[in-house]
């Protein structure tokens, strides 16, 4: 009875429908995607390896094995443009490391203060009772890159981030207001 209750117009027509319904299917697919082109090489190409293999030639066989007769290209192959292709430097690690690697060359030539030298304490004109000195960072090429002022109240330094152009040019209540802040 499970048979009759399946078959439709006689025997094995389930069967060829679900194979013409796979089919139709596979083809819809199919053409979804799109079908991989093949590339066949050129009948010249066939006859010089062909005789190459009949004298024996070594190398020739060798190639005949390594290369297929039929080439398969991807459907996509048309879409990609060389503008795409040429972006792929930017996923290479070894881009960055140049990159970086120049980036802080250039830093460390121009911008660094790799040298730096202080001039001794003296008495400041203003104000008697503090001694100041002054640092100078320079570049690898002698360029200054950062100067500071360096003041000494007895036993205490600090430091101001004050050129000494500034410093020396400045009032002595302007000199006292900087002092009573470095001291907070």
């Amino acid at each position: 009875m499970e048979k009759e209750k399946f078959e439709i117009g006689g025997k094995g027509n389930i069967d060829e429908n679900i194979k013409r319904l796979q089919r139709e299917f596979d083809e819809s697919v199919a053409g979804m995607k799109g079908a991989p082109r093949i590339k066949e090489e050129s009948a010249k190409k066939e006859k010089k390896r062909e005789k190459a293999v009949e004298r024996g030639n070594d190398k020739a066989v060798m190639r005949e094995k390594e290369i297929p007769r039929k080439t398969y290209v991807s459907p996509y192959e048309g879409i990609r443009s060389n503008s795409v292709e040429s972006f792929n430097i930017f996923k290479s690690s070894r881009f960055y490391i140049v990159v970086f690697g120049i980036a802080a060359f250039g830093f460390l030539i121009f911008k660094a203060p790799v040298f730096r030298y202080t001039t001794p304490f003296r008495p400041d004109n203003d104000l008697p009772q503090i001694e100041v000195g002054f640092k100078y960072y320079n570049n690898l090429f002698g360029k200054q890159t950062k100067s500071e002022t360096v003041v000494n109240i007895g036993k205490t330094k600090f430091t101001v981030r004050i050129p000494m152009s500034e410093w020396v040019n400045m009032s002595k209540d302007k000199k006292l207001v900087v002092l009573k802040y470095v001291q907070k």
